[in-house]
């Protein structure tokens, strides 16, 4: 399966870029001039003309982009959170891809009491009023309201709340489900922690 992995310029999308290529054909893209990943294409997320020709040939999108946007300031940050969703999915349901995973960030749900036992499907995402919380719920709604076959996946910090092995593993899960038709999935990726 060719997979290409949005956001690969970003450390959860260089870390799956890099590991889920072992078992599939990976098209690194991202928005930042290098990368050390083979084959990485430099691409403005924002821009629909400048995504298309990129997956062409590609069977599956992991969004990585979404969840813990870089930018300048917090509408860039909010913008390149929704805009590069959209683009993303949109884009990929132009060409016919039917499976899209986004990823996105656990500290939604942190602002629970500690005691609570929170799962993805009965409560909802607690954002604070600040883009970089913000964003990760705006890249959810977005890819909710285009899903076709979606995934979307909360990662907790790299390497401390979720492992690389548990976080390659959940998007290989989302990757080769079986498709039941147009279907949204929210699930907790979380090596220890309380989401665990």
């Amino acid at each position: 399966m060719r997979v290409a992995v949005i956001g690969a310029d970003r450390p959860w999308g260089a870390l799956l870029a890099a590991e889920l290529g072992v078992e599939f054909e990976v098209v690194a893209i991202g928005a930042e001039e290098t990368s050390d990943l083979a084959g990485y294409r430099q691409v403005d997320l924002l821009q629909r003309e400048a995504l298309d020709p990129v997956l062409a040939g590609v069977e599956a999108i992991v969004h990585a982009a979404g969840g813990g946007p870089a930018g300048d300031g917090e509408g860039a940050v909010l913008d390149t959170a929704a805009r590069s969703t959209y683009v993303a999915l949109t884009a990929a349901c132009a060409v016919g891809i039917e499976k899209a995973v986004l990823l996105s960030d656990l500290d939604l749900m942190r602002d629970y009491p500690e005691e609570y036992i929170v799962d993805p499907q009965q409560w909802n995402a607690l954002p604070r009023a600040e883009a970089g919380s913000l964003a990760p719920l705006m890249a959810e709604l977005v890819g909710r309201e285009i899903a076709r076959t979606g995934r979307c996946l909360r990662f907790g910090e790299l390497g401390a709340e979720t492992t690389a092995d548990d976080a390659v593993e959940a998007v290989r899960q989302a990757l080769t489900a079986e498709r039941r038709g147009h279907d949204w999935l929210l699930a907790h990726v979380a090596s220890s922690g309380r989401f665990a």
